[in-house]
């Protein structure tokens, strides 16, 4: 009677195991970047030429474009965070990436691009920006090389190195109230830096169905082994 009690339980703990150990795979490693800059032009009297600009954006490395072809991939979801010196904020949990590879501009270009779009439900702007119609508010780290000899497909790169590959900035914080009227801010980034991101819940599961099964593993050669001994 207790062998065929503990023979089911066995088989579906086995079972919750392999699948808690399975679930890390589901996704890839987080890539958290830290956004560093400076303001170059500015429409927001409270933000200053020369002050500070500070982000954050994370990513799964594993996403693929959705659009893939030769020539662009937009990478998406991102979450993504700008701030400035006054506190004011841009921020959307349904940020873009976009890597150009000689497909867009006047010849041939290769291009990064942080779209951080603020819309109705996927962001919040504050601050300067505030009082802007909800859907005109966007912030943008734009690089590019106009050589386009940067890269040569759609891959997402390292961040730490797309400063040094892509020279030119054109990075902007675009403002447009209800009434039509427009506000711009310009910002070159001066460093972007690949930061630690804690353990994800799956990679944790996993670890737990891995810890689970090699516990299984140890109490069935334990009893095999008893077993022998008592024999």
């Amino acid at each position: 009677m207790d062998t065929s009690f503990r023979s089911p339980f066995r088989q579906e703990l086995w079972l919750v195991c392999a699948v808690l150990a399975i679930v890390s795979t589901a996704q890839g490693d987080l890539v958290s970047v830290q956004v560093t800059g400076q303001v170059t032009y500015s429409d927001f009297g409270t933000i200053g030429v020369g002050t500070a600009v500070t982000g954050l954006y994370t990513y799964d490395d594993m996403l693929v474009p959705d659009t893939p072809n030769p020539f662009n991939g937009w990478y998406r979801p991102i979450t993504a965070t700008l701030g400035f010196a006054d506190g004011s904020r841009v921020s959307s949990n349904a940020a873009e990436l976009l890597i150009n590879n000689n497909s867009s501009g006047i010849g041939t270009v290769d291009e990064y691009v942080l779209y951080v779009t603020v819309t109705p439900g996927s962001g919040t702007a504050t601050g300067a920006f505030a009082e802007g119609d909800p859907m005109l508010v966007a912030g943008g780290i734009l690089r590019h090389d106009p050589t386009g000899t940067a890269w040569d497909g759609i891959a997402l790169p390292d961040p730490e190195t797309v400063l040094a590959l892509l020279p030119m900035d054109s990075s902007v914080v675009y403002w447009h109230d209800v009434h039509g009227v427009s506000k711009f801010m310009d910002f070159t980034v001066t460093d972007l830096s690949v930061v630690p991101v804690p353990i994800p819940g799956a990679v944790l599961l996993g670890a737990i169905g891995l810890g689970c099964s090699s516990w299984l593993v140890r109490r069935r050669w334990q009893k095999t082994e008893g077993t022998r001994v008592g024999a």
